[in-house]
């Protein structure tokens, strides 16, 4: 008699764990956009880089560093299901990049710069060839649960 095989799950697994945030690393670039137009403007960039320690490793590795920016066009792309950030590299360190929008990402530029972003959360799918799409994060002063 012929064994069944099992189908493979189409939804995917979801890993969780909560980050003490170490060290927070603010930037600011000024650039001249059309510098010699007739009409120059000034184009900024704002960005947070945040790093810390995991809860839960991710394949032994603790280490996380967090890259946010402001996006001012900031919107959802076509990839299903939609995520919020992106896993880029597990190892030597797990990187995670997101943008934000404006009242976002001023919200935690003021937590960082007062010194109350102590801890982030996410949950993000299992992580295939170093990456992975993080589908909720948070940063706050306090541990969430």
């Amino acid at each position: 008699m012929a064994k069944k095989r099992r189908r493979k799950s189409t939804r995917g697994e979801t890993l969780s764990c909560n980050v003490i945030i170490s060290s927070i690393r603010s930037r600011v670039s000024l650039s001249m956009r059309g510098a010699n137009e007739a009409d120059p403007e000034v184009d900024s960039h704002c960005g947070l880089e945040l790093h810390g320690t995991m809860s839960t490793p991710i394949r032994d590795v603790r280490e996380v560093k967090f890259n946010l920016w402001v996006d001012a066009n900031y919107r959802i792309g076509p990839n299903r299901p939609a995520y919020v950030g992106y896993i880029t590299q597990i190892r030597p360190e797990v990187a995670v990049i997101a943008s934000c929008r404006p009242a976002d990402f001023e919200y935690v530029w003021s937590l960082a710069l007062s010194g109350h972003l102590t801890h982030a959360y996410m949950s993000f799918t299992k992580p295939h060839y170093s990456s992975a799409s993080v589908l909720y994060m948070s940063f706050s002063s306090e541990l969430e649960e």
